[in-house]
């Protein structure tokens, strides 16, 4: 028994709703994104209790303040929680820091799946009778042929730009912290500076260990003096390179870029196709993998829902559509 409800909320099963409010029983919020924190204060409210994972917890303080200890309960990834006859389990998803997807095995033993957000191969996917999906690149249009030539790529970007100048980089809470974590990986040593939103989402990705070597406060004295030297890179919010001036480089990180890993649009300003969504192809390969009978593709969200409950039709004859309609 699954569905979503015309304001985004997943049911599954009798009794839980993810990542919008519903006057069920448990909620679930899946990550700390905002199209999946939505209703949170309705839920916190009328529902008995709302599960997520401690990183999720911790990143959702930062973002919209305190939650209530009694109602919001941590939940470990494979730790089954018996509700009634029904019985809930997170599983982990490679998306941001926390993400986790949602199982439950309703009272006749079947099998409910919501995936939320996600990327393989890092995502693990359960065999499940009942399925919804997200459908962020549900298009068979959007796919990425250039797989892990966008961190080579943009790892070589980053270098020659520093050489010249300041570099800023823009994305999404989460996937920003990923990809400094990346040019870390790849020996990139300048000294991060970051607004404080973004140093403290930053804080909370390296207690649960994320590596992302020096990064500081854009306005502490510190980070003055270092803007001073020229060679730093800025890790900014989406929508912040207006409100950066100057002789610098602007990276923006997007998930909406499928011909190339990275592109030029104009002087100094370049768009990296680093997403932390599957492509169509990876959409499709997780429907293989989990032998659903029934599927549901997730039109509350950005993406093109129809489109991949077609496709999903069409290749292996499963029963899918597209809701809410």
């Amino acid at each position: 028994m699954i569905s979503i409800e015309s304001n985004g909320s997943v049911l599954l099963g009798r009794q839980f709703c993810c990542d919008a409010h519903s006057p069920r029983a448990v909620r679930i919020v899946t990550h700390a994104h905002w199209d999946h924190v939505l209703g949170l204060e309705d839920s916190l409210k009328s529902c008995q209790v709302i599960y997520m994972t401690a990183a999720t917890k911790e990143l959702i303080q930062v973002l919209r303040g305190p939650l209530p200890e009694g109602k919001v309960r941590v939940l470990e990834y494979d730790r089954p929680v018996r509700v009634g006859e029904e019985v809930l389990t997170l599983l982990p998803s490679d998306h941001i820091l926390g993400s986790c997807q949602v199982r439950v095995r309703d009272g006749e033993g079947n099998t409910l799946t919501y995936t939320g957000d996600f990327r393989l191969p890092r995502t693990p996917v359960p065999e499940t009778e009942e399925l919804v999906i997200e459908a962020t690149y549900g298009n068979p249009r959007n796919r990425r042929a250039f797989g892990q030539r966008v961190e080579e790529e943009a790892e070589g970007l980053v270098r020659r730009m520093l050489a010249s100048g300041p570099v800023y980089i823009f994305g999404y809470h989460g996937k920003l912290q990923e990809f400094i974590g990346i040019l870390r990986q790849r020996d990139i040593d300048a000294p991060v500076l970051m607004p404080k939103k973004v140093y403290e989402v930053s804080k909370v990705c390296e207690r649960f260990g994320m590596k992302l070597g020096e990064f500081l406060l854009a306005e502490s004295e510190e980070g003055k003096e270092i803007r001073k030297g020229g060679r730093f890179i800025g890790a900014y919010s989406m929508g912040f390179g207006r409100f950066i001036g100057g002789r610098v480089t602007r990276i923006y990180l997007s998930g909406w870029e499928f011909e190339r890993p990275v592109r030029q649009v104009s002087l100094n300003e370049y768009v990296v196709a680093f997403s932390d969504h599957a492509d169509f192809d990876g959409l499709m390969e997780y429907v293989r993998l989990s032998k659903p009978r029934y599927v549901i593709t997730d039109n509350f969200r950005v993406g093109d829902a129809p489109s991949l409950a077609r496709e999903i039709k069409k290749r292996f004859g499963i029963r899918a559509q597209p809701m809410p309609k």
